[in-house]
């Protein structure tokens, strides 16, 4: 038996290909062969440091006793790969569950239904719920996520600094920036732009910050602000559906879903304070990152991924 992963062949930086690596990684430590299938030979995502097991579409056949991990991108299309071929589905976000389906009724037995198909693991409780009133007899398998604290830590020393990511609903990262600027909010704070970076260009740029903007929309977990919090950052802004398990007022500045200026208040309150009581922001910023190593550890992760399988073999 084998356990064969189906990754994009994306060399960009995706907190979600990072985590289908991570998955093959945890499983060949414990004793299970596993391995990243890409489709395109040599290609291996060099934008984080790995060395996980890779092959490639061309060279493997798959055999009965096998299992494929797949996304949940495949949509409509995943119980029409690798037919006869047990499967996992591995939604890391539930709001893309039916991209690429038709508008159309239907009376066909949806992908997640399938035979093939013998698990689905999910990775909020955002997530969780929303597959299971779709699918009431789906059962579906919670796995946290983890944060590398060797990665992810915090450090006090923060800079007046705004970090923020802009391929994440540009146009609202757009009125956000404009509407500080133009209020002369930003007069004393310099914008961090994280883009087309490292794993490790975006970590230091994340523990440099002071204020880290979340602007994500309709996702299944949110890994950015939650390494942003990790990192000692104040995170402000939407929890995009998936992250309000962790958005908690404690830790941060939670917004309503796309609420601009209510956002913009947020920022410019949290400016305020770091002007004339930088204490409060650092208590919340340590207190933050505390939380997140507790709720969010790579053994969590690690006993989730493994017991997840564990269950499967023995099913199987």
């Amino acid at each position: 038996m084998a356990i064969y992963v189906l990754c994009p062949d994306h060399n960009r930086p995706s907190g979600g290909v990072r985590k289908l690596y991570r998955h093959v990684d945890v499983l060949n430590e414990h004793g299970w062969t596993a391995s990243i299938i890409h489709q395109t030979p040599g290609f291996r995502c060099t934008w984080f440091s790995n060395e996980t097991r890779i092959c490639y579409s061309s060279d493997v056949t798959l055999d009965p006793t096998d299992y494929l991990l797949l996304p949940e991108i495949h949509g409509p299309i995943i119980a029409d790969i690798q037919r006869g071929i047990r499967k996992v589905i591995f939604n890391q976000g539930c709001y893309l569950t039916f991209h690429g389906y038709s508008l159309a009724k239907k009376d066909d037995i949806p992908p997640y239904l399938h035979p093939d198909v013998v698990g689905v693991l999910v990775v909020s409780e955002d997530s969780r719920t929303y597959l299971q009133y779709v699918f009431p007899e789906l059962p579906v398998f919670r796995l946290h996520y983890g944060i590398d604290p060797s990665l992810f830590s915090h450090i006090a020393d923060k800079q007046r600094q705004i970090a923020f990511m802009p391929r994440r609903n540009r146009e609202d990262v757009r009125q956000v920036i404009n509407a500080l600027n133009y209020r002369g909010a930003l007069r004393h704070f310099d914008l961090a732009p994280i883009e087309d970076r490292t794993e490790r260009e975006t970590v230091e740029i994340l523990k440099q910050s002071l204020i880290f903007l979340s602007l994500g929309r309709a996702e299944g977990f949110g890994l950015p602000p939650a390494e942003a919090m990790a990192c000692g950052c104040i995170v402000i802004g939407f929890h995009g559906m998936g992250g309000k398990e962790y958005f908690r007022p404690d830790y941060c500045y939670p917004v309503a879903q796309g609420e601009i200026i209510s956002l913009v208040k947020a920022v410019e309150q949290a400016i305020e304070i770091a002007e004339h009581n930088p204490k409060v922001l650092e208590e919340m910023g340590r207190s933050a990152a505390s939380y997140i190593a507790r709720e969010y550890s790579l053994e969590r992760e690690e006993q989730d991924i493994v017991q997840f399988w564990t269950n499967i073999a023995a099913d199987g």
